[in-house]
């Protein structure tokens, strides 16, 4: 290589190798520890699968038994009717016809049941349920008839299979002795229950292929098996016996095909038998199996993209570096390099962001869909990497941080209590509050951490609670001018806590005991988080408690008193959310909502508004998912967006109003960012009932869903003007060079109502969401696909709008409305707008974040 030919500085070079060695890793190990969790999932749940399906065999299995015990009791009973005094009498007794028809009636409606015969002291039949004239067959050398009548003291037993000498059927007997007044062994009476019967139960029951279903006696023998085994009658591998000791389920290598199975045990409870129920994990883990495949050639085809781009990027340099050192044009080729550099490496990034977004599509549970976001995260988080390479910035360190608004310490009582009200209820609990002294009108603090301890607390009270009250109180220890101590305790009537395991309670993944967690459910993380928030929070927390008397937690917080009142909207805004609240309490359950929004901004901010009130919220992300919803569930109210792709929300609601019934009246509330006379008539017609202007606000969006519960309380809420529209005057939507890039009232309301971690969500989300839309309409060229345009620019405007993007959201409403008749070269140069203020605003929200934490 030529001197000329060398890199002038090769620290680039190296750095480019190790963001590029960095991308790979992350992306590895996040993958990595996707695939390690989903496959623990996935054997947890068959756990949980097989917990359940073996109690239901058992107590299946025990009915069975308990079916046949009876007929033999009552056999035994008319026994003893008939004057039956000893071994003579029992034979001529009982030998007769009209005992054959009873014990024939007896076992008549119990298809389980072969057979009921009566045995003598000899060992011989004396009747039998199956066959007249009785058969002349002898049982003496049967381990059952040998037991009994050996130990008096044992009154029956259930035999290992054997085949019936009469009618040639494998059967479990259950076996009772018969004795005379004067207790001596007369004989028995015994009970036979098909093994086609368990066999064919079992096989109804098993969970697919590795499955299989045991029982087996508490010595150990075998009595059934599904799939049939030759081992039927025999010593078993004590597999369930290890199960049982091990608290019910285990995971072992299998004796015989030495694979790895999972083993769920549960003993009968009025017999001592054991129903054993397996899979093999390798059956267990066929989904993972598949998702791992397909997650290793997405893994090998993202981290090629980044290899290539990478090279592609690292000759484009070499390239350019010695062209700039040819053209002493230094500054300019740097500024060239840098924005090439970021086109190429952007490229597989965004690749890596689609995978995951489309493997969210899938269904997945709760944990893999947080891996698959944490991947998504993660991708996002190297995107900033790059930006602050791009900009020789460091990457800003990310910690919990708390806010330092006003509000009020008696209104946090309150609000705990509206909120877990219900739930006391349904327990059949008090809860009350206790106003110990006169609390500050006003702190400064973060409301919502204070809440989160609060909620936490007064759950955990009412959870280990059975009988009597739950009581939340605050008191102020300490004012002046300056500050206060306020303390804040939840005292309950509860089960309590030994004083001995008081100190172990904020501890990580601890409990009391370890049967709450059996009981009650739990990780024993809850106290543990409320003791960091509080200590965060400079504050601390203590418990006093005693077993079977209750206990109060207590925790305390030094704030800054608020000198100013509390802002007036807030105030307005309490009757409005009692308003909801009661609503909520009337029903007895939470509210039932479904959010119908295209937009996954949108239908986030919606659910975390409305987080503080009890309800079960449902998504929906077009109008054909939301009519499906609404046929299968019952809702209480529907918020519906009116532009969506397949079917608007105008045609979901028509839709829905054709099926009459109940979905004639079922509240409809829209979502729209046009609120012109026209567009109001447009929803009102449609049949909807309230209406919200985007972008979205908190008391806009509660006051629409009081004003639609339950519309003849108030009337005709679809004649009123969409909330929050007369807030919003109608900008002109050219988006000017004039008009600001960021709105601070506008972000600053959205931190106030949704708090500052959750912003930042949004941010996150804006920024991966906004990035797809603008490389969206980029693509567009040539015969321009209209509808297309005009719902990727009514989404845009909304996602900007709600962030206080002010430019961005009015070049992109101006988009929306042209995008009928513009034309091929005003629809570049739009767009070329909208991306010169995508970049403007992406700068501008980061610093607006950080401010405002």
């Amino acid at each position: 290589m030529l001197e000329q030919d060398k890199p002038r500085d090769p620290r680039f070079i190296v750095t480019l190798i190790a963001v590029t060695i960095a991308l790979i890793a992350a992306i590895f190990g996040a993958n990595a520890f996707f695939i390690t969790d989903l496959r623990e999932s996935l054997l947890l749940n068959t756990e949980a699968n097989l917990a359940r399906n073996s109690l239901m065999l058992a107590e299946q299995t025990d009915r069975s038994f308990k079916a046949v015990d009876l007929v033999l009791s009552s056999v035994g009973d008319y026994v003893g009717r008939q004057g039956v005094t000893g071994s003579a009498t029992y034979n001529q007794l009982m030998s007769t016809y009209d005992t054959f028809l009873l014990l024939k009636e007896k076992i008549s409606g119990l298809p389980h049941v072969e057979a009921v015969t009566l045995i003598n002291a000899d060992g011989n039949l004396v009747n039998f349920s199956r066959a007249w004239p009785i058969p002349a067959i002898n049982v003496a050398d049967r381990d059952y008839f040998r037991l009994l009548k050996q130990d008096p003291n044992l009154e029956s037993f259930i035999s290992t299979p054997v085949r019936n000498r009469v009618t040639g059927t494998w059967n479990i007997y259950i076996a009772r002795r018969l004795n005379d007044p004067n207790g001596g062994f007369m004989g028995l009476v015994l009970g036979a229950i098909s093994m086609q019967y368990f066999e064919n139960f079992f096989g109804s029951t098993v969970m697919g292929a590795g499955g299989s279903v045991a029982m087996v006696r508490d010595d150990g023998t075998l009595l059934a098996h599904f799939p049939r085994s030759e081992r039927v009658g025999s010593k078993s591998s004590m597999a369930a016996q290890r199960a049982l000791n091990a608290g019910g389920i285990i995971r072992e290598t299998d004796p015989d095909d030495q694979g790895r199975r999972i083993i769920s045990a549960r003993m009968l409870a009025n017999y001592p038998i054991a129903i054993s129920v397996s899979q093999t994990e390798y059956s267990a883990l066929a989904e993972w199996r598949r998702m791992s495949a397909l997650l290793a050639v997405t893994l090998f085809g993202c981290c090629l993209l980044i290899a290539i781009a990478a090279f592609v990027v690292a000759r484009w340099w070499w390239a350019r570096d010695r062209a700039v050192h040819a053209a002493q044009g230094a500054n300019q080729a740097k500024s060239s390099f840098l924005a090439m550099m970021s086109h190429e490496i952007r490229t597989p990034m965004n690749a890596v962001l689609g995978l995951a977004a489309t493997l969210l599509a899938t269904p997945l549970s709760d944990e893999q869909r947080r891996s698959i976001v944490a991947i998504h995260d993660a991708g996002d988080s190297l995107l900033d990497l790059l930006n602050d390479i791009l900009d020789f910035s460091k990457l800003e360190a990310g910690r919990l941080s708390l806010e330092a608004i006003g509000f009020s310490p008696e209104s946090l009582v309150e609000n705990a209590v509206s909120i877990m009200g219900p739930r006391a209820a349904a327990k059949g609990l008090a809860l009350k509050t206790v106003k110990e002294s006169v609390l500050p009108a006003a702190l400064t603090g973060d409301a919502g951490r204070i809440r989160q301890v609060l909620l936490n607390l007064v759950s955990n009270a009412i959870k280990f609670t059975e009988s009597g009250e739950v009581a939340l109180s605050a008191r102020c220890l300490v004012q002046d001018q300056k500050q206060a101590t306020i303390e804040w305790s939840v005292r309950d009537t509860g089960i309590g806590v030994a004083s001995d395991r008081l100190n172990e309670l904020f501890r990580d993944f601890v409990q009391a005991d370890t049967s709450i967690s059996r009981r009650f459910g739990g990780s024993g993380l809850g106290l543990s988080i409320c003791k960091r928030l509080v200590e965060q929070m400079g504050g601390e927390i203590s418990v006093v408690s005693a077993p079977n008397k209750g206990s109060t937690f207590r925790f305390s917080l030094t704030l800054p008193v608020a000198h100013e009142a509390i802002a007036r909207g807030n105030e307005d805004l309490a009757p409005l959310f009692e308003e909801l609240h009661h609503h909520i309490a009337k029903l007895g359950r939470p509210l039932r909502v479904l959010i119908a929004d295209d937009n996954a901004t949108n239908r986030l901010v919606a659910a975390k508004m409305l987080k503080e009130f009890s309800m079960q919220a449902s998504m929906a992300c077009d109008g054909v998912e939301a009519l499906e919803a609404v046929t299968r569930f019952p809702y209480d109210v529907v918020l519906m967006d009116v532009r969506m792709p397949e079917m608007d929300g105008l045609q979901a609601t028509r839709a829905i109003r054709a099926r009459g019934g109940a979905l004639a009246d079922l509240p409809i509330v829209a979502f729209t960012a046009n609120v012109f006379a026209d567009d109001i008539a447009a929803c009102r017609e449609a049949g909807m009932n309230g209406f919200v202007a985007k972008p979205v606000r908190k008391k806009e969006i509660v006051a629409a869903i009081v004003r639609a519960l339950p519309v003849a309380a108030h009337g005709g809420a679809g004649e009123q003007a969409p909330a929050g529209a007369s807030a919003q005057p109608q900008a002109k939507e050219d988006g000017t060079p004039d008009t600001p890039v960021f709105d601070r009232t506008c972000y600053d309301t959205m931190v106030t109502e949704l708090g500052g971690d959750t912003v930042r969500e949004l941010v996150d989300m804006f920024r991966a969401e906004t990035g797809r839309r603008v490389a969206l309409l980029q693509k567009i060229t040539g015969e321009l696909d209209r509808g297309l345009i005009g719902r990727e620019a009514h989404s845009l405007k909304s996602d900007a709008g709600a962030l206080g993007l002010v430019r961005l959201s009015q070049l992109a409403a101006a988009l929306e409305r042209d995008a009928v008749r513009i034309s091929g070269e005003e629809y570049a140069a739009t767009v070329d707008r909208i991306v010169t203020a995508v970049a403007e605003g992406r700068d501008s929200l980061p610093k607006a974040a950080a401010s405002a934490a």
